[in-house]
């Protein structure tokens, strides 16, 4: 909703327009003259400037025109007599938004005030949009708006969330890198009341500390060196909207202080500015670092933290939850066949074994990169471990073994010959010679070996 001042020196006019914009849900103040209003205008940012044309001392025309000096970017609607409308328009041609006539019909007044709103909106829209095209890795392009799971305990997590986010309450996600932070961030807001608003993503770790007060909040110009013009912080640009504030544990700790009075007062200044604003943005923080070690040891300020974690969301790595690398690997290869209008192949038992078996330190985000890469070189209907990256062919598969030692040490070589050999011979595109020579091994003997070994170099030629 919008922070509108009101000026008029008709004390019933101004009690109609008040309590009309507030059943509205606005947030108004009320004076009688152009010199208060000026007061007020630096003291606080608002949206819009409702304001009667003719007024002792300071006329409507000349209120504008000073306001818009101040603030270039305000909502200005005038009021006017009929018999002044030429003025109005005078003053529209000064910058002012919009005017209605005397006497005010509620209609109106609420739609002019809309329309003010929704071109507030497409100001900050477009301004977002520089600001990601500007500031690459502030916002991560791929996010999904669903969280999916094959996990019991994450759809549990999930039910949990969607109650919370139908509320304004600020949210903390812990987990390790990779495991789907920003997604389910996103998820909420897409759940929430908030969701026609601003999403806006801040990785607190890629901006350098000295600007990203600046990012967070604004700054007017000549504020710093390289302030060649006024600019507008997120918490500006996603009023009404949500923040998500990734690697949270990043920030020093004067912005921590800083942080933590928009989220007791609702309210902030920019860079270099005396006046306050207000802001009605919902915070969700992201960290994969302990809060709690990082209080103990007197880096992170335990206030923040539980200003921060009125709810925490903690998401579980995927050894911890084995269910989804099986979900995750198909949902992630039907979306990059389809992409590359490839047919999707199916993956062997023996490649599932291993993807079942090795840790993930980097979590989904590491699935998908090993994902695209298959997806890629799979030219066959199937997906076979010779196309996994080095450091999976590692993971030796869990199977249950003989009790003749000397036949689990003969399958266990021969196991580890195929995938070597199968993985120089892809490198090499099949070429006998150029992968002998690459593994120390004589021509003769490894085309002898690949015989045994029933491996077709010809499948690696492409």
């Amino acid at each position: 909703m919008a922070k509108i001042l009101v000026v008029d020196d008709e004390i019933t006019s101004i009690v109609i327009m008040k309590k009309v914009l507030e059943d509205a849900g606005h947030t108004v103040t009320t004076v009688s003259d152009g010199n208060k209003a000026i007061e007020k205008i630096k003291e606080f940012k608002y949206d819009i400037l409702l304001t009667d044309f003719n007024m002792p001392g300071m006329n409507g025309i000349e209120l504008t025109e000073l306001a818009l000096r101040i603030e270039p970017d305000f909502i200005v609607i005038l009021i006017t007599a009929f018999a002044t409308i030429r003025s109005a328009v005078d003053a529209i041609k000064l910058g002012a938004f919009d005017y209605l006539t005397k006497p005010i019909d509620k209609e109106e007044l609420l739609l002019a005030v809309h329309r003010g709103l929704e071109r507030i909106s497409l100001m900050h829209e477009n301004i977002l949009l520089k600001q990601k095209l500007e500031q690459v890795g502030d916002v991560v392009k791929d996010a999904d708006d669903e969280y999916g799971t094959a996990s019991k305990i994450v759809k549990s997590m999930l039910t949990e969330a969607k109650k919370v986010a139908k509320t304004d309450a600020t949210i903390l996600i812990t987990g390790l890198n990779g495991t789907g932070k920003e997604v389910l961030a996103k998820y909420i807001h897409k759940n929430s009341t908030r969701k026609e608003q601003q999403f806006v993503v801040l990785n607190c770790a890629a901006i350098p500390t000295q600007l990203l007060e600046s990012e967070l909040f604004g700054h007017v110009k000549g504020s710093f060196t390289g302030a060649i013009k006024d600019h507008k912080g997120y918490f500006e640009i996603a009023d009404n909207g949500t923040i998500f504030l990734d690697e949270i544990a990043e920030i020093d700790t004067l912005m921590q202080i800083k942080l933590l009075r928009v989220l007791q007062e609702r309210e902030f200044s920019k860079v270099g500015d005396t006046r306050t604003q207000s802001t009605n943005v919902r915070i969700i923080a992201a960290t994969n670092q302990e809060l709690k070690k990082m209080i103990a040891e007197g880096k992170f300020r335990e206030d923040l933290y539980y200003r921060l974690n009125v709810f925490e969301f903690h998401l579980l790595s995927l050894k911890e939850r084995t269910e989804d690398i099986e979900y995750y690997f198909g949902k992630f290869l039907k979306d990059f066949c389809d992409k590359n209008k490839k047919p999707v192949p199916a993956v062997d038992k023996s490649t599932k074994d291993i993807l079942l078996s090795y840790s993930w330190p980097g979590n989904i985000r590491e699935l998908k990169n090993v994902v695209e890469r298959v997806s890629i070189l799979a030219e066959n209907s199937k997906i076979t471990p010779d196309l996994l990256p080095l450091n999976l062919l590692g993971v030796i598969n869990e199977k249950k073994y003989s009790e003749d030692y000397n036949d689990n040490k003969e399958e266990t070589i021969k196991e580890f010959e195929i995938n070597f050999i199968k993985k120089h011979l892809k490198i090499h595109k099949g070429n006998v010679a150029a992968t002998a020579k690459a593994i120390n091994f004589h021509p003769v003997s490894l085309r002898q070996k690949i015989s045994k070994l029933g491996i077709d170099p010809r499948d690696y030629k492409y």
